[in-house]
């Protein structure tokens, strides 16, 4: 039946309404300034870029480099019509503009400056935190938390489902004339990439090959006892004309493999997995607390659940420095904030994580990366002394960013594949000399503090929302600094974002006290 005119117009009423508040909810997720028609479309085209960043961030690193270049050029032009540049202070300030100046001058007296110079770019990746620390709304940080471990969990059930179903196509059999056979691609190994796409049959590689022309260098990616095996071809005439261009034979899908989201790089996925469970690690903690007094079961409930996936995720990636790590930091941040009993429970976790990180280890890799005697460690530790044996010969400014790239086997590097140190402390005194490492441990020791106090500030007043995301940064940075011994974390894009993002959200909530706090200094 038609409803009467009256209720119809009430029901546009309230949807009106809605919208209405719906809207009023968007434009306070940003800062706001002027009432300009072009200030308010440019906050929302700002508040626009930063939800697609924190979307995408964990998935793709050029869509958050996209979003992130549309967050940059809405401040700007809301700043500029407004006539009033907003830029956030924070306590990071000094020992990152320390680190930034020793990094120009390193490059600039680079071993290899043609290569040291267009690294230099990868400073403004700081200015993530600068963006978040000086628009987002202190009241709007929780959203955007819950955007991010949302599209986490994402990432994380495709890894899942991915691990069940099963990843490329295992090799069981190489044909004399196929233009793979000269190379190390065995029997057993997982092919699984053609050109960075997905393949689980043979007629998708060869749908992929044949949509190249001939001469076309061809990239795949295989996996030898779960770790990567870059392999190339070049396309033929001949291969063309194949229905089988690889002169492979397969045999069903591979579980052997480190996960990785919707990424290839599971080193990456890693790092990023470490962080999202130390973070909320954090809340599980406060929970811990404080769920009797406040009667927030069902909190501490969702807290381990959201944690235990992400920790799975991280155990499934089967990185060891990773999971140590994250074992560790555990263990410290449970210890240093809870007190005996959240100690004895972080020593439950890590028993059960660990035994079951050791079974995964053992079934993705091989049972040699247990006792460490593997060759992807006997590599690491020849990256490191390699480092380790320049620090000393350029102390001051060092080498040079990626200026070993070019020197890999005159400076002593062991192997053909360049890569980097595999530690974040010697290759920041490698590349940009000991005072840079100086820097940059005052650097972290700062965002430490930052959030440990915040934590601190937030349990004393009784505000368990603000203390599980302080305690959960701290924690996760805990982690990354533990992992960047065996893992050049520092130079990852998508993890050094992940963990800026972080920071400035720690220091975008706390705007709303230190002005609370500034207004009541001024009415008194």
């Amino acid at each position: 039946m038609p409803q009467p005119a009256s209720s119809q117009s009430e029901a546009r009423g309230d949807g009106g309404l809605r919208l209405h508040l719906w809207w009023e909810h968007y434009d306070g997720l940003t800062v706001s300034d002027g009432g300009k028609l072009i200030v308010r479309w440019a906050r929302r085209v700002l508040s626009l870029g930063l939800i697609l960043f924190a979307l995408t961030l964990p998935h793709s690193i050029a869509a958050a480099q996209i979003s992130l270049g549309l967050s940059v050029a809405a401040w700007v032009v809301r700043d500029v019509v407004a006539r009033r540049f907003h830029f956030a202070s924070t306590p990071i300030d000094r020992p990152l503009v320390c680190f930034i100046a020793l990094t120009i001058v390193s490059s600039l007296l680079s071993v290899e400056p043609s290569l040291s110079l267009p690294k230099l770019g990868s400073l403004l990746l700081f200015g993530v935190l600068y963006l978040i620390a000086t628009n987002i709304h202190p009241r709007a940080v929780r959203f955007f938390i819950a955007l991010l471990l949302t599209s986490g969990l994402v990432g994380v059930g495709y890894s899942l489902s991915e691990k069940l179903r099963g990843r490329g196509m295992i090799v069981t059999g190489i044909k004399a004339d196929s233009p793979l056979a000269a190379s190390q691609l065995q029997r057993g190994d997982v092919i699984w990439l053609v050109m960075r796409r997905r393949v689980s049959s043979l007629q998708e590689a060869t749908r992929i090959i044949h949509s190249y022309p001939v001469g076309q260098r061809i990239e795949i990616e295989a996996l030898h006892a779960g770790d990567p095996l870059p392999l190339y071809l070049v396309v033929t005439q001949q291969m063309k004309a194949q229905s089988n261009p690889l002169g492979l034979e397969v045999g069903g899908r591979s579980r052997q493999f480190r996960v990785s989201g919707f990424t290839r790089h599971f080193l990456t996925y890693a790092e990023q997995m470490q962080i999202f469970a130390l973070l909320v690690y954090g809340a599980v903690l406060m929970s811990l607390r404080s769920w009797r007094q406040d009667r927030r079961f069902r909190w501490l409930l969702a807290s381990l659940a959201i944690f235990t996936f992400f920790s799975l995720a991280l155990i499934l990636t089967a990185s060891r420095a990773v999971i140590a790590a994250f074992l560790v930091s555990i263990l410290v941040i449970s210890a240093v904030s809870g007190g005996r009993g959240a100690a004895l429970i972080a020593l439950l976790f890590a028993l059960t994580l660990g035994s079951l990180a050791l079974y995964v280890l053992v079934s993705a890799r091989t049972w040699q990366v247990a006792s460490f005697t593997d060759d992807s460690s006997a590599r690491r530790l020849g990256y490191m002394r390699a480092g380790l044996r320049l620090i000393p010969q350029h102390p001051i400014w060092g080498v040079g960013m990626d200026a070993h790239k070019k020197r890999w086997a005159e400076w002593g590097f062991p192997g053909h594949y360049v890569t980097h140190t595999h530690s974040t402390p010697i290759q920041l005194a490698m590349d940009r000399g000991l005072p840079a490492l100086g820097c940059y441990l005052w650097l972290m020791a700062t965002m430490f503090a930052l959030t440990w106090r915040g934590y601190k500030r937030a349990r004393q007043q009784g505000d368990a929302v603000a203390g599980s995301l302080r305690l959960g940064v701290c924690a996760a940075l805990t982690g990354f600094s533990a992992s960047s011994l065996v893992n050049y974390n520092f130079g990852d894009s998508e993890v050094l974002m992940l963990l800026l993002f972080l920071v400035g959200l720690v220091i975008a909530e706390g705007n709303e006290a230190m002005n609370d706090k500034a207004r009541s200094r001024l009415h008194s």
